[in-house]
């Protein structure tokens, strides 16, 4: 989701701002063919996906018969696959947006007639001068606590060899499982946020197991700097004590758009935003998407 970014500095810009794996070995039950093929396909779409369905398995894995368990792993598995598609087509239109922008964007550094030979990546004064305030934004959001925003900033810059040759370029996905930052993100307000639906379904729906997306907005903080809005998808079962055990994967992109309004009014933070898309409009910053996933008993 589009970002918001948190500082001003040097009188110029703002800115944006255990759990053991499960083997098939160690299951109660026998996976079906057909859920093997979905958590091979998975696991090659998405890094993330092994961990998460290894939690998935281990959940489910306490079910009352095989027919249950599979029946609940696949509901699991054709949903992530639907949220896979969905999040990694609206990357890809992100990309597409930045790459149109970078074409028209007076500051790009490609050359009118691109040389097919690259010998030397050459220099690029206007890349110097906005990488450096850029990076000294990223350490003033750091002296205020965020962290995970300081990594994400980081993250997202484009090498002078890339913003040059190679405008197609994306970072890769970044990737948190079950350490500080997911128990941040998967924190009291998102799971306030989701339980509605989780007793929705399981309380009055009466159901054991099962799972289903949803999206949400942050709106302060931390978690509004370095997310803002994400997606999420959940699986759960619920205990013999009567606690639901949940396995939960949120997927943002980090990304920027011009804020005309500066955020309701928040010109620090408005200026910071449009600083930061001024960048990703150069090409010197690109979009990316962060996977994050934890497993709890609630």
């Amino acid at each position: 989701m589009r970002k918001i970014i948190v500082s001003v500095f040097l009188g110029v810009v703002v800115l944006m701002c255990d759990v053991v794996p499960v083997s098939a070995a160690e299951n109660n039950y026998a996976i079906s063919t057909e859920n093997q093929d979905l958590i091979s396909a998975a696991i090659a779409r998405e890094e993330s996906n092994k961990d998460y369905l290894d939690g998935v398995i281990r959940i489910f894995n306490e079910l009352e018969s095989e027919e249950s368990f599979n029946k609940s792993l696949n509901e699991s598995l054709t949903e992530l696959s639907k949220y896979d598609e969905e999040q990694s087509a609206l990357l890809d239109n992100y990309m597409k947006e930045v790459s149109s922008e970078v074409q028209n964007n007076e500051l790009q550094v490609l050359p009118e007639n691109r040389i097919t030979t690259r010998t030397i990546t050459p220099a690029n004064p206007a890349y110097a001068t906005a990488l450096s305030a850029y990076k000294a934004g990223i350490l003033l959001v750091q002296r205020r606590g965020h962290w995970q925003t300081a990594n994400y900033m980081n993250h997202a810059i484009a090498s002078l060899y890339n913003v040059t040759w190679n405008p197609s370029w994306r970072p890769p996905t970044y990737y948190n499982r079950n350490d500080t930052w997911a128990n941040i993100v998967d924190g009291e307000e998102l799971v306030t946020a989701y339980y509605s639906r989780l007793k929705a379904e399981a309380f009055r729906g009466g159901r054991t197991s099962g799972s289903f997306t949803g999206s949400y907005t942050f709106n302060s903080g931390h978690l509004l700097t370095a997310l803002r809005g994400v997606s999420y998808t959940v699986s759960y079962r619920k205990q013999a004590n009567g606690n639901y055990w949940t396995q939960t994967k949120v997927t943002d992109i980090f990304d920027f758009k011009w804020e005309q309004n500066g955020y309701d009014g928040n010109f620090g933070v408005g200026f910071g935003n449009n600083y930061a898309y001024a960048m990703q409009r150069a090409g010197y910053i690109r979009p990316f998407k962060i996977e994050i996933v934890k497993e709890i008993s609630r």
